[in-house]
């Protein structure tokens, strides 16, 4: 975004009690005093009861993603921001990482800022400076295109369904896709937002504004200490004495139940939950019987909460992501914690979006629909996945014990998901509809067993359906040999060829005059003194790369594979040089770390490498056996 196209406004906030309209103001009041409810509802006498939070798994590979900051979801896929960059999670396994940055503040899913209509992963470095992830792989600062250069932003929120917020050191702004509109207020650094509002936390409480209305108010709430909006975008507000306000319908602060456990440190909404840290316990909101907190859940200290629109939570603390449910679908919960870590493991790198084989595996319903394939190629045929990366036998089974579920357990559907189930196996907490259909009253009459009365049957004899033919014919029968007349009883024509004599001279041996010997020297080379592993390790993957990148990288030029020795020794531990590559932070390849290679990244087909070209350039990509060869012998620690 130019900065002509950035429309600035000034709205500042009035004092507790006065109205009068801002002249700087596009349609409204400056700011309003909030009055606090003088008629609360009374707070229940006895603690609700508590709820059961289940831990969802999210790194089924159990990648070292080092300290984590900030948190995105993408669909199914987990972006992560910490001390190791940005690191984009496919299917439980790391796919992309972007080194460049390694201090970040905030992190959204927000919508498209060119007007597209889709969605961008953006990230707050500790600059202050806003980066977007580029087709899942790499990082793009677009802190210009919003209009923020001379801002150090802080946090960044979705809006709605076309909007966009940013909290910066003197204000908030909020982009639509066609412009950016800004507000200097200080107080909304740290932002929060929903259905057209944009709160913050203060010192004598929070404020809203309502982007409609074009009015800020503030409510007086002492010892604050978190804000959020609801899912009915009504403001929240808990304090460091475990209390906790929801504003009513009217406008005003109403107290909730007491958490009494300790202060409410964060709260966060996931879609229609409201969760909250209360001391160090997890807990949720809930607008009748107020905070349930979960049982056998404690959270670090410094943690603090970011919702998932799937109603889950995570809780991000001392630099480590965990993610928790209320109520999770148990073939949902099999799936994730038994298959997707041999998936993550050993499926990933064909059947990631863009794979080379085409088939996206990496989400739960995309397992349902693929059942019948599945089962085929992995358990029937076992043809699945391809050598090198064989399935062991637990891994197998923990497939069958999925495709296969007890009578109870239910089985994978193929068709329509469960409507009652939330995007990512994340149920509803309510009762579930059986399907049974309220037919009235039941008759205590005998059952019609659905016998029809067909009438007395006819006990005669039974026609057994055999047609009278009359007499047979018993004179004898016609053995259909036709008469050929006397047979030739002549000696038969033997059909020997007469050839004439055979030429019985003697026979040439063939024995050809090949000239004197050549009893020159023979060119013996320069032998390859490098070590050799006769079937495993680096001389187990070289003969693809003699194939496919010796052509290019030959004797000339900074990476040298022409011999065993030499690729090994240039490629492992070695950071890559030039241009994007050189600055990108990676090593060509990282022992134990193929998605952190940029041999890797380079040659597995599908998705564009972090930086320069696909490999082989101008070729094909390799076939993925080749592709699955190189990649299990880094993650085994690049051998030698």
């Amino acid at each position: 975004m130019k900065k002509h196209t950035v429309r600035w406004m000034v709205l500042l906030a009035a004092a507790a009690g006065c109205g009068g309209e801002d002249p700087t103001s596009p349609g409204g009041d400056a700011g309003d005093a909030a009055i606090v409810g003088d008629a609360p509802r009374p707070i229940p006498d006895v603690a609700p009861e508590p709820v059961t939070a289940t831990v969802l798994s999210w790194n089924a590979a159990m990648a070292e993603l080092g300290t984590i900051t900030a948190v995105v979801e993408s669909g199914d896929d987990v972006v992560v921001f910490g001390e190791r960059g940005m690191q984009w999670l496919a299917g439980g396994a790391v796919s992309a990482r972007d080194a460049r940055v390694m201090m970040w503040r905030d992190a959204a899913s927000v919508p498209a800022g060119d007007g597209s209509g889709g969605r961008w992963v953006l990230g707050v470095d500790g600059a202050g400076r806003v980066w977007r992830v580029r087709d899942r792989m790499t990082l793009e600062d677009i802190t210009a295109r919003y209009g923020l250069e001379d801002q150090m932003v802080r946090s960044v929120a979705v809006l709605d369904e076309s909007r966009t917020v940013f909290g910066t050191d003197m204000g908030f702004a909020i982009a639509d896709g066609m412009r950016v509109l800004r507000w200097n207020d200080p107080s909304f650094a740290m932002v929060v937002a929903g259905s057209g509002r944009v709160a913050a936390r203060t010192a004598t409480g929070a404020r809203v504004f309502d982007v409609m209305s074009q009015r800020f108010v503030d409510y007086a709430v002492e010892g604050a200490s978190a804000a959020a909006l609801d899912a009915e975008g009504k403001l929240v507000v808990g304090t460091a004495a475990g209390a906790l306000w929801r504003e009513q319908a009217n406008g005003a602060l109403a107290p909730g139940a007491p958490t009494t456990t300790g202060a409410v440190r964060s709260i966060a909404r996931a879609g229609s939950n409201l969760w909250m840290i209360a001391g160090g316990s997890l807990g949720v909101f809930d607008a009748t019987e107020g905070v349930r907190l979960a049982t056998g859940v404690t959270v670090a200290a410094d943690a603090r909460l970011v919702g998932s629109g799937n109603g889950s939570v995570w809780v991000l603390g001392e630099g480590r992501l965990s993610r928790y449910a209320l109520t999770v679908d148990p073939r949902v919960q099999q799936w994730e914690q038994e298959v997707r870590p041999v998936f993550a493991r050993r499926c990933t790198p064909c059947h990631l979006p863009g794979g080379t084989a085409n088939i996206n595996l990496s989400r739960y319903q995309f397992w349902v629909d693929e059942t019948a394939g599945i089962r085929r190629a992995v358990v029937d045929m076992r043809r699945m996945p391809p050598p090198p990366a064989m399935l062991t036998d637990e891994e197998r089974a923990a497939i069958v014990r999925w495709l296969d579920p007890p009578p109870d357990a239910g089985t994978p559907d193929a068709g329509t998901p469960d409507a009652g189930a939330m995007d990512g196996g994340v149920a509803d907490g309510g009762p579930r509809d059986a399907g049974v259909t309220d037919r009235g009253p039941l008759d205590g009459g005998p059952r019609d067993t659905g016998v029809t009365d067909r009438g007395p049957l006819d006990s005669g004899p039974r026609d057994t359906g055999v047609t009278d033919r009359g007499p047979l014919d018993s004179g004898p029968r016609d053995t259909g040999v036709t008469d050929r007349g006397p047979l030739d009883s002549g000696p038969r024509d033997t059909g020997v060829t007469d050839r004439g004599p055979i030429d019985s001279g003697p026979r040439d041996t063939g024995v050809t005059d090949r000239g004197p010997a050549d009893t020159g020297p023979r060119d013996t080379g320069p032998a390859d003194t490098g070590p050799r592993d006769a079937g495993s390790g680096f001389a187990a993957v070289y003969p693809i790369i003699q194939r496919a990148c010796v052509s290019c990288h030959g004797g000339s030029g900074a990476l040298n594979m022409s011999t065993q020795t030499m690729a090994y020794n240039n490629l492992v531990g070695v950071a890559a040089m030039g241009g994007s590559c050189g600055a990108s932070g990676l090593l060509r390849v990282t022992a134990g770390d193929a998605m952190a290679s940029l041999l890797y990244l380079k040659i597995r087909g599908g998705t564009a490498p972090p930086c320069g070209s696909a490999m082989p350039r101008g070729a094909a990509t390799l076939p993925a056996a080749d592709i699955a060869a190189i990649r299990a012998w880094i993650d085994n620690g690049a051998a030698r």
